[in-house]
């Protein structure tokens, strides 16, 4: 395999992991970036940057680290107590952020097909169900091939969608309409939705660096995987901001947005939206699962069955008051985590936290 395409799969696997269904239904930006109308696009360009920072950092230490269990990561950057704190925290949230995108799929399936949302989540429960027993080679190939695929067709719906007229009068229809914000100010929102996504993403990109034998193909996966993630995340955020006063009250803007331009697409783009609950949900019940298992393949299957039952029960719960209520608070905890990585990175690399022989053999691996 060459080193290119080595970091395509690495780039996508990284974009299919967090690209899920609050990012493309369009529910997670329309909180955090559109409702800060013009000001979004700032908020934006934090989140890119930060995205690309940890997605490349994270990978680098997955492959200095050799880590089996992601508990290391988090003690690596924030110390034996914090870093079990994160450690069982990200785990938690990992497990919430699958419900999510069980409840979006049955979103999604009742909106666009009208099957009812039960439908929905019990379909997309038991093909992730039968992904995730395929184990992560297989995992990573479909995240890879994924991930380049949904951002296309979310820049398409997004800048499609794109009207200058609609664009020009949306802030003055944003201070009209009641719209959920994720944080009180637009330069915070770029910061916690970027520490929310590092959460769930920084145990599968260590796990994705781990088998990788050349450090630079990780360190350019994940900061093309960070840029393009923004790419398509940017696109729709000008699709939705430009028909705002259509789009607030809906679960699935980027859905009513893909119906406005064509039926076909519309129908296409409801086909894509599942494959990004897909992927992601697939990414967080393989990452749960396996911390869970420590290598044991009979409990790593019994794990991930009952893990799946959680997120279909789960999944009751409405799509958008879940993003609404969860994301913003685990955001802000996450920046503590940002805040240790780069104290890791830009000041102090040597030896912190436990003292123990796993613990020294990482960090002679390390330095």
């Amino acid at each position: 395999m060459s080193n290119t395409f080595k970091i395509i799969v690495l780039a996508g696997a990284y974009v299919s992991f967090i690209l899920g269904a609050g990012t493309a239904t369009g529910q997670e930006i329309m909180q955090f970036f559109v409702s800060f109308g013009y000001l979004g696009i700032g908020a934006i360009i934090i989140a890119a940057i930060l995205h690309m920072w940890f997605g490349a950092y994270a990978m680098d230490v997955g492959v200095r680290l050799k880590a089996e269990d992601s508990k290391d990561v988090f003690v690596y950057f924030c110390g034996k107590y914090l870093g079990l704190f994160f450690y069982w925290f990200s785990q938690l949230f990992i497990l919430v952020v699958f419900i999510v995108m069980i409840s979006g799929a049955g979103a999604t399936i009742s909106e666009h097909f009208g099957l009812g949302d039960v439908i929905g989540r019990a379909l997309m429960a038991i093909l992730v169900l039968i992904t995730a027993l395929l184990r992560l080679n297989t995992i990573i190939k479909i995240l890879g091939i994924a991930g380049p695929i949904i951002v296309i067709f979310s820049v398409i719906v997004g800048a499609g969608s794109f009207d200058s007229a609609g664009f020009s009068k949306s802030g003055e229809i944003i201070n009209e309409i009641n719209l959920s914000t994720a944080t009180s100010n637009w330069w915070q929102a770029g910061f916690v939705y970027s520490s929310f996504v590092l959460l769930v993403a920084l145990p599968f990109l260590a796990n994705l660096g781990k088998d990788e034998i050349k450090k630079k193909n990780v360190i350019i996966g994940g900061a093309v995987g960070g840029l393009i993630m923004l790419v398509g995340v940017f696109a729709i955020y000008i699709g939705i901001l430009s028909n705002i006063e259509q789009l607030h009250t809906k679960d699935i803007p980027t859905l009513f947005l893909a119906d406005q331009i064509s039926p076909a697409l519309g129908l296409f783009f409801s086909i894509i939206l599942l494959v990004a609950i897909y992927t992601t949900a697939v990414g967080m019940l393989w990452t749960v699962s396996t911390q869970f298992s420590k290598g044991n393949s009979h409990k790593y299957r019994i794990i991930t069955i009952v893990l799946t039952f959680i997120g279909f029960f789960g999944g009751l719960f409405p799509f958008a008051k879940i993003i609404d209520f969860i994301y913003p608070i685990v955001g802000y905890i996450g920046l503590i985590l940002i805040v240790g990585m780069l104290y890791r990175q830009f000041i102090n690399k040597g030896k912190i936290g436990i003292k123990t022989p796993e613990t020294l053999e990482l960090n002679k691996n390390i330095n």
